[in-house]
Parts: structure tokens; C-alpha cells; sequence
């Protein structure tokens, strides 16, 4: 997920201090987060409306609408 984050992030010219903002901490935790690739929903959807997003959370099946 970090990874998609941070392509994002360099697509809509944002910083960690912007995504720092939007999730109230500072930006070393979120370069933190980044390096560990360590969020909970609560910040995806966050760092989703910084960013001007959807967030989509994979799955599916439930026999068989495939996904993933």
C-alpha cells in the first residue's frame, strides 16, 4: 500500500507534512508508516481524501465475483 501512497502522492504534488496533516501527526510518522508499509483503514481512508481519492479495498469472490 505505501508504495501506491507514495505514487500518489508524487501524482497530486503532495509531501509527507500535507498526509501528516490530514492524519494529525507529524511527518516522521508518516514516513515511518511509509518505511513499514503500516496503516489501518482509518488512515487509508485519510490519506485517501488528502489525496483527492477512492480508496478501494480488495477481496471479493463470494462465488465467484474474482477480484482480489
Amino acid at each position: 500500500m505505501s508504495e501506491t501512497i507514495k505514487l500518489v502522492m508524487v501524482k497530486r504534488d503532495k509531501t509527507g507534512k500535507d498526509i501528516a496533516e490530514a492524519l494529525g501527526c507529524s511527518s516522521q510518522a508518516v514516513y515511518a508508516n511509509l518505511k513499514k508499509n503500516s496503516w489501518n483503514e482509518t488512515q487509508l481512508r485519510q490519506i485517501a481524501d488528502a489525496l483527492d481519492c477512492e480508496l478501494e479495498i480488495g477481496f471479493k469472490l463470494k462465488d465467484t465475483g474474482e477480484r482480489f
